[in-house]
């Protein structure tokens, strides 16, 4: 290829690496299929973006790719860290807090992907690593496309993780997403095939192809497409059936529930408006409890292998309470499990259902079915905060004590901050819940799980929905010396016309309960916007739960008190029962409690690329300005004699002819470059031909040329310099200015 193509192509790439980020940005436009909302797409954009830009900063500058490669990882990094994790970078570097939490959010990703199900969280580790993919995608992208001359291959990164959105993205944008991605990728094929192709030879049918003439024939074919994309897609045949593999379970079928507490936000989102079952209740609504989960590995709750037996009479061993009756009849519900208030005393039919003592759970080992009617008595008894403040705590089995290694140090300093000022186990317990509903917000579009790193992660951010509340309430209870379980099951439900409570997906729900001597397992509620009905005595919570007009994050809770909203900037504190209240019942006094770090989200996002970019473009501004002097201070001797000056005239000269589109200088004499530089760039004048004879008499003279000559050759190579300027492509001109090497022979030839 000929310098002067090769003008035309730095020229020309500028505007195909604009149309390789449109193909970018219309990708992570394409991901809405996998959040819920947009809040994803605002700072992933802004990483997307600024690794174009960094590229395209790289190779301008002529960066070889051995370099450019890992200068392309490392911005990465840096954005990531600025985007994502901007509290714990070092002076807009990452710092050890900022890997770990990648390999904290790179391991919550890789635990939950086998489980999870679009929508993911819009904020957290699934956001965090579609922003790599994408990042990830763009260094791919720009090196195939600029630096091994590939046109369909710039496009396989993002055609890979455009497919891979398809399959497992939920229903939404569907034909939409598709005809823009669609678009965007013939756009930048054909624009990178023109970039590279020979100027010479014909394009669509064009002997010269041009811009003018080209972009609207490019823009026509492009939009051509998109509209019959759009138009057919719908039409194709089994475009309107339901997919041969229906992950959502929308289809109002039973479900089967392998884990409760892993398939609870499915219950809540995905089958959220599905009536499970109802309940015909004696004592109006309680919370249905499903089963205790006792065993803690460090990363799922789960309950623990034991003997089943028949449940008979168990209202002895219970001692006494309220009893209720309910009436269960099964809608669309399955698993094995049966729902009850706790705690249940008969059952009938009484053969078909066994009891599980050590997570106290009714089991029908040959599963629920639709249509089922199960009879449950239970004995409800409610403690007194007099009862609870004076029990003791230290009769529970070592099991519900137990905790396994690897518990984030975040979560045991927490509830020790937490509990600090608390003088019994039931202070203790209730600072832990006031914690938990002062100072964090119920989001159902969160990171799932229960593991160390989801506990972290969840203590981190302060958002999320009863599976870590009560997951994490359970695990904090447990390192302060609070025997505590989770336990998993049903709000009350909507009370119907028919006298009937129902229970839909909705209603899912899981709760923390503690241990107290002498009177058992005691539910309590960190969850906020929840509450319930036969805790509100000792926990001061009023009977609160989702109701039909919510939406999947539960925002609007049914008897809901007043409440403000959380202020994020403000100092977390809780309230500490303690003291005497006016209605002579304890009291309560507010402690601080410090925040853990936290991870910088999508709010500001767009303000941290902001200062990034500004911060680069103000580092350009100093390295264009200040790198002549630098190298001219470098390169240049301090005592250079009249031929050396003569010589660095000539070879600067020359290097701004090349620049302006002159061949190598080869083995030609002064002379004859110039008669090749003339007719190459038509710089043609008195002024290059007295300065190719000034050096051909100082190379080829015996007598040392004297300082007016030099100076007069200096004065020469600056005019001839003006001149090639004027007519040097200016991204060539850009990367003159930008590159070291390409300054050094410019100043000291």
């Amino acid at each position: 290829m000929s310098d002067t193509e090769e003008r035309r192509l730095d020229a020309a790439r500028p505007l195909a690496t604009a149309v390789l980020a449109l193909l970018t940005a219309v990708t992570v436009v394409a991901l809405c299929r996998l959040f819920p909302d947009w809040s994803y797409l605002r700072p992933m954009l802004g990483l997307a973006i600024g690794m174009h830009t960094i590229a395209f900063v790289l190779r301008v500058a002529r960066v070889p790719i051995w370099v450019a490669l890992p200068a392309l990882l490392v911005a990465m990094f840096v954005l990531l860290g600025v985007i994502y994790y901007r509290d714990t970078l070092n002076v807009l570097l990452p710092s050890g807090r900022t890997f770990e939490l990648m390999r904290v959010d790179l391991r919550i990703v890789l635990d939950q992907f086998p489980t999870a199900v679009a929508p993911v969280p819009s904020e957290g580790s699934f956001a965090t690593a579609a922003a790599a993919i994408v990042a990830l995608c763009v260094l791919l992208s720009d090196t195939f496309a600029f630096r091994a001359m590939g046109r369909i291959e710039a496009v396989v990164p993002s055609a890979v993780l455009f497919v891979f959105t398809s399959a497992l993205g939920a229903d939404r944008y569907r034909v939409l997403v598709a005809a823009l991605w669609i678009a965007a990728a013939l756009l930048t094929v054909a624009t990178l095939r023109f970039t590279d192709a020979d100027h010479e030879g014909g394009w669509m049918g064009s002997r010269r192809a041009s811009w003018v003439t080209v972009l609207p024939t490019i823009m026509l074919t492009v939009g051509l497409s998109a509209v019959a994309a759009y138009a057919v897609a719908p039409r194709l045949p089994g475009a309107g059936e339901r997919a041969l593999v229906d992950t959502r379970n929308r289809q109002g079928s039973v479900t089967e529930v392998l884990s409760p507490l892993v398939d609870i936000r499915a219950r809540m989102k995905n089958r959220g408006n599905s009536e499970l079952f109802t309940v015909d209740s004696s004592g109006g609504g309680h919370y249905w409890r499903l089963t205790g989960l006792p065993t803690f590995d460090g990363s799922t709750w789960s309950p623990t292998a034991e003997d089943l037996r028949e449940l008979g009479d168990r209202s002895a061993e219970i001692g006494g309470g309220t009893a209720i009756t309910q009436r269960f009849s099964i809608e669309r519900m399955g698993g094995k499990y049966v729902p009850a208030a706790y705690s249940p005393a008969q059952v009938s039919p009484g053969d078909v259902v066994l009891w599980a003592g050590q997570t106290e759970s009714l089991i029908v080992q040959n599963g629920i079915s639709e249509g089922d009617v199960i009879d449950v008595v239970s004995i409800l008894r409610t403690p007194t905060i007099d009862e609870l403040d004076a029990a003791t705590v230290s009769g529970a089995a070592q099991l519900y004590y137990d905790l396994p290694g690897g518990i984030p140090a975040s979560a045991r300093d927490t509830a020790r901050e937490v509990t600090a000022s608390a003088t019994t186990p039931y202070g203790r317990a209730m600072a832990l819940q006031s914690f938990f509903r002062d100072n964090f917000t119920y989001n159902l579009d969160v990171q799932l799980g229960n593991s160390n790193d989801a506990i972290d992660a969840f203590l981190r951010d302060r958002e999320g929905f009863c599976q870590q509340f009560a997951g994490t309430f359970a695990v904090m209870a447990r390192s302060i010396g609070l025997p505590a379980r989770v336990a998993v099951g049903y709000t009350p439900g909507d009370l119907g016309s028919d006298g009937l409570f129902h229970v839909f997906g909705r209603h899912a729900h899981a709760w923390p309960e503690v241990w107290f001597d002498d009177i058992g397992w005691v539910a309590f509620e960190p969850t906020p916007q929840r509450g319930n009905p036969d805790a509100s005595q000792y926990t001061l919570v009023q009977p609160q739960q989702a109701t039909p007009g919510d939406s999947a994050n539960g925002n609007e809770p049914q008897n809901t008190t007043p409440t403000t909203q959380r202020d994020p900037n403000a100092t977390p504190s809780t309230t500490v029962p303690g003291g005497v209240g006016p209605d002579g019942r304890p009291g309560a006094s507010t402690t601080a409690v410090p925040a853990v770090a936290n991870r910088g989200g999508s709010s500001g996002a767009s303000s941290a690329v902001a200062v990034v970019l500004l911060g680069a473009l103000v580092l350009l501004v100093l390295w264009v300005l200040l790198l002549p002097r630098i190298v001219a201070a470098v390169t240049r001797p301090r005592h250079r004699s009249p031929r050396d000056r003569v010589i660095g005239a000539w070879h600067r000269a020359c290097h701004e002819l090349s620049l302006a589109g002159a061949p190598p200088v080869g083995g030609a004499t002064p002379f004859e470059y110039v008669h090749a530089a003339e007719a190459a760039t038509g710089v043609s004048d008195a002024t290059l031909r007295e300065l190719a004879a000034e050096v051909t008499t100082a190379v080829y003279s015996r007598a040392e040329p004297d300082d007016r000559a030099a100076a007069r050759c200096e004065t020469l190579e600056t005019e001839v310099s003006t001149r090639c300027r004027s007519i040097t492509p200016w991204a060539v001109r850009l990367r003159g200015r930008l590159d070291p090497r390409m300054m050094r022979q410019r100043l000291a030839g």
